[in-house]
């Protein structure tokens, strides 16, 4: 028996002699106490033989180990020499750099829900599923399920003004929609050397990339559990490359499908610029004044040919396949009064091939211009607002990499952007915590667009805010109220809709994003005349106003 045996039999030893030690005293202290009795005593003496049990047990079990081990060794108990010591803390200390680095270089932090998941990372949960999974996967996802119905008992629908770009979400959600994202950092093969792989500044000398996989789940209210209506997307697969130029070690070379860059406002989930597509590019390109990207970025669909040089309607089952691409250069980081600031330039093509009957759309060009201020810790340490002023042309009115649609009695169609036709577009919104028990979040959109054909042109004018109370740390009482009103001269039709909810939720902390999340709710709508028959579906087909009601959860990590 060897040294490390005999002292680890002796630790056992002197370990079980306490536990015996003691439990006599144990067993007097409780025989003094005037409440104990017989079976308290034995009730502690089983306990105690549990105890001891389950030492021996266990020091076994070490043993056994310790034992292997030292015989796979040859049986060596001496110490290491320090320069070995010195090679296994400096393989340590690189492994740890790469992942440090690696985390930071590959986190998004553009859209509300990334921003949200940044403040999380130093959280308990967050460390030990980190600690968990170390160098291996990044498990990551949203998801939010429910069930609602309305006032005239069908299965609940959106309340959305028609010609809205979004809604207000909260108890307007008609849909259980979930996302699940599954991330791998790699590293060089020769990190666990004894060379030394950190650059002066600390910073790693080898290369980095990272591989993430998206999946994305739709299930409407109503038709929920069936094969019918359950989508499963692939939104995000693609593959980074950085740390490859040692004066640019942030910059970072992709290629893959991916949400890229999109911003949005958190309480009615409007994308106001989203590049989100198939391509690649670089980013993260450090500049004396910000970080540079520039993407190639293509999205491709198929539809019915809408024209104006069609006179019939589109047909909905004589598709052509319709391409864009676009390049998207950004300027961001860029700092500025009260804040940072993001500029981008975009340049998109647009066209179709043939239908059937040799119908095309026709093609298109454009650039769009985008400016976004945002002011972090703004009112509070995890508050943020957000400020945008947008102008396009043509194919890239959008602001996103995708299409706009038109729905027609037979069906809905991608719309072909008319080179001449524009759109302008401001946003405004924040999220904060005003106090200990109220947190806030307003938002203001206004946008303009000419179709420069026989659509016209549309005005949408949205405006909104849902303030929380938090009577503790994880019951609070939200209140929405928002209003969208649209004139659209295509159609000849101006309305407004008007919503509001009332919902009490339980979460896990009294901040505005704090998830999981559980409600109730219930939402009241209103709506003007010339909306009659375009909102709520056919259960307000002869309506102006109507009730719903249901529960929710909503989750992401």
């Amino acid at each position: 028996m060897n040294f490390h045996s005999r002292s680890w039999r002796l630790v056992r030893s002197n370990l079980v002699w306490t536990i015996l030690v003691g439990l006599p005293a144990c067993e007097t202290s409780r025989a003094q106490s005037p409440v104990s009795t017989n079976a308290d005593v034995q009730a502690i003496r089983s306990e105690m033989q549990q105890l001891r049990e389950d030492y021996e047990r266990r020091m076994d079990a070490l043993e056994k180990r310790l034992e292997q081990i030292e015989t796979a060794t040859g049986g060596t108990n001496h110490p290491a020499p320090p320069a070995a010591q010195a090679a296994a803390t400096n393989e340590l200390s690189t492994a740890e750099t790469y992942a440090n680095f690696a985390r930071h270089q590959f986190q998004e932090n553009t859209d509300t829900r990334d921003m949200e998941l940044q403040q999380e990372q130093l959280r308990p949960v967050k460390e030990r599923l980190e600690q968990m999974l170390n160098n291996y996967v990044d498990i990551s996802g949203y998801f939010r399920a429910g069930y609602g119905r309305d006032d005239k008992g069908g299965v609940q629908p959106a309340f959305q003004a028609p010609g809205a770009f979004a809604k207000y979400r909260l108890g307007n959600e008609t849909e259980n929609y979930g996302e699940l994202a599954f991330g791998k950092n790699w590293y060089p093969a020769d990190l666990f050397s004894s060379d030394s792989n950190i650059r002066p500044d600390g910073t790693p000398s080898g290369p980095i990339a990272r591989t993430q996989v998206r999946l994305a789940f739709y299930d409407p209210f109503g038709a929920s559990g069936t094969a019918d209506t359950f989508q499963t997307t692939l939104p995000e697969a693609y593959s980074e490359l950085g740390n490859v130029i040692p004066a640019q070690p942030s910059l970072k070379f992709w290629a893959g499908s991916r949400f890229y860059r999109r911003q949005d406002i958190a309480i009615n989930d409007f994308f106001f610029y989203n590049m989100s597509g198939t391509g690649g590019g670089f980013e993260d390109l450090e500049l004396p004044f910000g970080k540079l990207a520039f993407a190639w970025i293509g999205n491709g669909s198929q539809s019915g040919v809408y024209s104006s040089d069609i006179a019939a309607l589109p047909d909905p089952n004589n598709k052509a396949g319709f391409s864009k691409q676009s390049l998207d250069l950004s300027l961001y980081e860029v700092p500025v009064p009260w804040g940072k600031a993001e500029f981008a330039v975009v340049g998109a093509l647009g066209g179709s091939g043939k239908d059937s009957l040799g119908h095309q759309a026709p093609d298109s060009d454009g650039f769009a211009l985008t400016a976004i201020h945002t002011h972090d810790h703004f009112l509070s340490p995890d508050g943020f607002n957000r400020f945008s002023l947008q102008y396009g042309r043509g194919a890239a009115k959008t602001f996103t990499s995708g299409y706009e649609t038109t729905t027609f009695t037979n069906g809905t169609f991608i719309v072909p952007d008319d080179s001449d036709s524009w759109r302008f577009r401001a946003t405004e919104s924040f999220v904060a915590q005003l106090c200990d028990h109220v947190s806030f979040s307003p938002a203001v959109v206004y946008q303009y667009t000419d179709y420069h054909n026989q659509l016209g042109h549309v005005q949408w004018f949205s405006t909104g805010a849902r303030p929380i109370y938090h009577f503790d740390e994880h019951f609070g009482v939200a209140l929405e109220g928002g209003m969208d009103y649209v004139d659209n001269s295509g159609i000849d039709q101006c309305g407004t809709l008007y919503k509001v909810t009332l919902s009490p939720q339980l979460s896990l902390g009294n901040r505005f994003l704090s998830r999981p999340v559980i409600r109730a709710y219930v939402t009241y709508a209103r709506w003007t005349s010339p909306f009659r028959g375009a909102v709520g579906g056919n259960d307000y087909a002869n309506d102006t106003s109507g009730w719903t009601w249901g529960m929710q959860m909503e989750s992401w990590w």
